[in-house]
This record gives C-alpha cells, structure tokens and sequence, in this order.
C-alpha cells in the first residue's frame, strides 16, 4: 500500500505550496474537467496534471478544478513561478531516477 506524501515547494518569489500527487479518482475527475480535446493529449494531460497536485499556496487551500475555466484560473493562481518550481521538483526528481538507474546498471 502506497502512502500519498505532502511536498513542500518554494517558489523563487518565495511563495510556498503544498503539492501531493493526484489519487485515481481524481485523476478520473480531471480527465472529465479537461473535455475530451484535452484529455486525448498527453502533453496537456500531464501539464494539468502536475499542476493540480498542488493543495495550498502560502496556506491557503487551492481548489480542485472541475472544467477548463477552472485549471485556467489554477495556472494564474500558481504564476509563472509557481509553475517553474513545480517543473524544477519534477526535474530533480527525474534526475535521481536517472541516477539510481545508472548506479543498478
């Protein structure tokens, strides 16, 4: 049994958030808030998908979104800063799996 894990990230402006990753229910709630345009395009799904793992910015709860409009206005909350620190876990994490794939090779 896997137990899902808060993250604390800081933004270059020195804004915090609370990312988690997404469960399958919400997952399944995305793919339906993101239409089936963006739902058949992985890039975008992945995208959103990141983004909606964030819970809080400076402690204040983020909404889950429930259509397009919704992770629109998720993105402004987050800013380019947001996104960027969320992109930067993501790359550091990808980073030490590379890293422990080499070590086993």
């Amino acid at each position: 049994m896997s137990t899902t894990m808060n993250i604390s990230l800081t933004t270059e402006k020195n804004r915090t958030m609370v990312y988690r990753d997404l469960n399958p229910g919400e997952v399944l709630d995305l793919i339906l808030a993101c239409g089936s345009d963006g739902a058949q395009n992985p890039a975008y799904m992945n995208t959103v998908q990141a983004w909606c793992g964030v819970r809080e910015i400076d402690n204040i709860p983020v909404p889950f979104p429930s259509n397009r409009k919704a992770i629109r206005d998720l993105a402004n909350m987050l800013s380019q800063d947001g996104i960027d620190a969320i992109s930067e876990y993501f790359s550091r994490n990808e980073d030490s799996k590379n890293e422990e794939q080499d070590i086993k090779n």
